[in-house]
């Protein structure tokens, strides 16, 4: 018999670009910084992996409204954005087909 619970390899960070308004943290800074780590990941190579803040710097960097401050706030959303699951877990409603 066939095992019926499968990965959806096919979900990637770019399903969770939009904003996840009502995450688990209630905070809308925690929720923008998700938001950029998802975007960052999408656009560098869109799948799911440990992103480093120097690499979050960097790419934020880019763009020029990156600020100092972030470093709190992606230390406390980063693990939530290490997987479909996990970002599931930050806000239940943030996937996006």
């Amino acid at each position: 018999m066939k095992n019926s619970t499968t990965v959806n390899t096919q979900i990637t960070p770019s399903n969770f670009t939009s904003h996840p308004f009502g995450s688990i943290l209630q905070h809308s800074e925690s929720e923008t910084i998700a938001t950029n780590i998802m975007k960052i990941l999408s656009i560098t190579g869109n799948t799911f992996r440990e992103l480093t803040y120097d690499e979050y710097k960097s790419e934020r960097l880019k763009d020029g409204n990156f600020s100092e401050r972030e470093k709190g706030y992606f230390d406390k959303v980063i693990s939530y954005c290490k997987s479909p699951d996990s970002a599931n877990l930050f806000c239940k409603d943030w996937y996006k087909k």
